[in-house]
């Protein structure tokens, strides 16, 4: 969640659940809101505010129960897996609050899975869920399919278990509303076929472990011209990151 948005919590007349969205992303869930049209009156029939809206930072830390339980040892309590491995960052099922989260669209409430985006990666990391160098929970294989991590789905690609994800969601009474979007997404140019984000192993120069010596050294360089040492190549250091060698793609 973004720490600064108003958020909502609000109970629905017709099936009794409670939600809680950016208070901007109410037509998500009535999406006749959005001709700006609706009468009070209409609003009363459809959904009743509990209390009063508050900023993303009051819910930080907050747990929740998950769509699927398939990675439980992540969670707080749980000590299953082996020491250095990640799992002793205990808490994955909580809310985390950055920035980067939006209320443009969606229910400015963002899903986080750090093997397979970079913010996910940068924000788990900044508040523990996973540690750096150690695994992340990543159940695809190189082939696109669901590892046996994820029990029902095992061996389905990715997109073709859209379908089967939907449906258990639904029998759980978790499924909100499923729509389609249209909108770009990365193909590969020699199979054209869609491509995924995700983590796979690779070799990488730790250079935040030298970056203050790197940023030191720069101000001993004789520069031409000299602003390059104050400005392109201090931010250009100030900003580096770790340094992927293998290439893997």
């Amino acid at each position: 969640m973004n720490p600064e948005i108003r958020y909502i919590k609000v109970r629905d007349k017709k099936s009794g659940k409670q939600y809680v969205v950016a208070e901007a992303r109410l037509v998500q869930l009535y999406p006749k809101l959005a001709s700006g049209k609706v009468k009070e009156e209409q609003k009363q029939e459809w959904y009743e505010q509990i209390g009063e809206a508050f900023l993303g930072a009051e819910m930080a830390g907050w747990g929740y129960t998950p769509l699927f339980d398939y990675f439980v040892e992540w969670n707080e309590g749980e000590r299953a897996g082996k020491e250095g491995d990640g799992r002793e960052n205990l808490g994955a099922f909580r809310v985390l609050v950055d920035a980067y989260v939006t209320s443009d669209s969606g229910t400015g409430i963002v899903h986080q899975a750090p093997g397979f985006g970079e913010d996910d990666y940068r924000v788990c990391l900044a508040h523990g869920v996973i540690r750096k160098g150690t695994n992340v929970p990543c159940p695809v294989d190189s082939n696109g399919r669901f590892t046996p991590d994820v029990r029902d789905f095992v061996g389905q690609h990715v997109k073709a278990a859209d379908g089967d994800i939907c449906q258990l969601l639904k029998a759980k009474g978790r499924l909100v509303d499923k729509a389609t979007y249209s909108h770009s997404y990365p193909f590969c140019w020699r199979s054209d076929t869609p491509l995924i984000y995700k983590a796979v192993p690779s070799w990488f120069v730790a250079v935040g472990t030298v970056k203050e010596k790197l940023l030191a050294n720069n101000q001993k360089t004789y520069w031409v011209p000299a602003f390059v040492k104050e400005h392109r190549f201090h931010n250009w250091l100030a900003d580096a990151k770790d340094w992927a060698i293998s290439r893997n793609r």
